[in-house]
């Protein structure tokens, strides 16, 4: 993760819609203008983020096409049912709590991408940024103003309105700002942020231009990783980026299967349990032979060419059951730590040296196969749930506090053991780190960089500045 936020800066896994970042902008130009206090510019805003958020979500239902490839704007289930019935109470809605938990509306999933890109300043809780280009986001945005003032919104305004839509910023002026701001064609320093983001928006842009790209996590992820092209496209090579991406892509499959198998283990308690059970059952999921028996039956990391062949996604591996196929992807990514080298290398063990040998990391893991290679699978399988469950109770003790009211001793965690025994509260859940492409490409797509058509990725009106 801290691999996805070095290379995407300005994204995260809760920034789904391109206009919020102008919007916010606005916002805390138009509060630095009034000299507001705290709770006056918190109003502005939750009203601001209401009406772009109603004015979008009946222009949805007028022109769904104009969105296929956006997400739908933020508190869309609470919105639309207003929508529908033909006018929005904004006082109503944007009262704390409301539409939106926090005081500040949604813009707490977008401070700190605004901050980083400049756009909106920590200064005095909200003000204007340096980036920050008013006359633009003005010209695109301004009505959303007069608009918030209101207390009713009713159908014919919101179709009145229509320019203010999230789909709208693809040609506005606030777009336009925004798509030269995110491309950065001017950044010429390989090691600054904006430099590092337009490597990383120009590889995804590539890659939809080399191949079929309709699910972008998955699709690129793939072709990075394993595509011929990705490594000997003209433009790709030139991009370090892309080779350090490549090691994040080959990363996430071993964080996937961490993930996934602490899931099976955990969701496999029933009840008040040995903690031995948890090994016995991981083991009993295996077959009987050594560590190094099972390794060697494993697909090949490398092709012929040097290159890392797509292992992790072997047919005959993914049809193994649950457990083993956990575990041989783990293996796998140990195996990857003597093959990949230079970026690749980089991203797929990240920058910090201290965290190269961490427990888990796949040079950990290598040197444990190592250690276990002559003794029996299953044993090493009863051991590595012993290791998880510790760690998993070291990482809860750490984050435990004392709750406010009561004093009680808070620890977080599903998982708790007992003289012994073992008993969970809840279910865990797996799955990989989020490279936060898909969302991504759906700002992309709300600044007219990207666009989606029949279901596949390509570029947008606006993306040349990705050239």
């Amino acid at each position: 993760m801290s691999m996805v936020d070095r290379l995407l800066p300005g994204v995260t896994t809760v920034t789904l819609n391109a206009r919020y970042y102008p919007l916010h902008g606005l916002i805390a130009a138009e509060a630095r203008k009034r000299d507001m206090d705290l709770s006056t510019a918190q109003d502005l805003l939750r009203r601001a983020e209401v009406t772009i958020g109603a004015v979008s979500t009946r222009h949805l239902h007028v022109d769904p096409d104009a969105h296929r490839a956006l997400s739908r704007p933020h508190a869309y289930d609470l919105i639309a049912p207003r929508v529908h019935a033909g006018g929005v109470d904004i006082g109503s809605l944007a009262a704390p709590h409301k539409y939106a938990q926090p005081s500040w509306g949604f813009w707490s999933a977008y401070r700190g991408p605004e901050t980083v890109l400049r756009i909106v300043t920590r200064e005095n809780d909200i003000g204007p940024g340096e980036r920050l280009d008013l006359s633009a986001v003005k010209e695109g945005l301004g009505d959303v103003l007069g608009l918030a003032a209101r207390n009713m919104l009713d159908t014919d305004m919101l179709d009145n309105h229509a320019h203010l839509c999230i789909c709208q910023s693809i040609s506005s002026t606030d777009g336009a700002w925004l798509a030269h701001l995110f491309a950065a064609p001017e950044a010429d320093q390989p090691t600054t942020r904006a430099a590092i983001r337009r490597q990383t928006l120009r590889m995804i842009a590539r890659s939809i231009q080399l191949a079929d790209v309709q699910r972008a996590t998955q699709d690129v992820s793939r072709f990075l990783a394993f595509g011929h092209e990705a490594v000997s496209d003209s433009v790709m090579t030139k991009m370090d980026v892309a080779a350090e991406w490549r090691g994040v892509v080959l990363r996430n499959f071993s964080v996937a299967a961490w993930r996934d198998l602490w899931a099976w283990i955990v969701n496999g308690i029933d009840g008040l349990m040995a903690r031995s059970y948890l090994g016995d059952r991981f083991a009993d999921a295996l077959p009987q032979e050594t560590v190094a028996r099972f390794r060697a039956d494993l697909p090949a990391t490398l092709r012929a060419a040097g290159r890392p062949a797509p292992a992790e996604i072997d047919a005959d591996l993914i049809e193994a059951d649950e457990p083993q196929y956990y575990l041989s992807v783990l293996m796998l990514g140990a195996q990857r730590v003597d093959e990949l080298s230079g970026h690749e290398l980089h991203g797929f063990q990240g920058h910090d040296q201290e965290d190269i040998f961490e427990e888990l990391a796949p040079a950990w893991m290598a040197e444990r196969l190592n250690a276990w290679r002559d003794r029996p699978v299953r044993d090493f399988a009863r051991w590595l749930a012993e290791v998880m469950l510790n760690r998993s109770q070291r990482l809860a003790l750490r984050k435990a506090r004392p709750a406010p009211r009561t004093g009680i001793l808070k620890i977080p965690t599903r998982v708790y053991l007992r003289d012994g025994f073992v008993f969970r509260d809840s279910e865990e859940a797996g799955g990989p780190a989020s490279l936060r492409w898909d969302q991504l490409v759906g700002i992309l797509a709300g600044m007219g960089l990207l666009t989606r058509d029949d279901g596949t990725w390509t570029l947008g009106p606006r993306g040349d500045l990705l050239a």
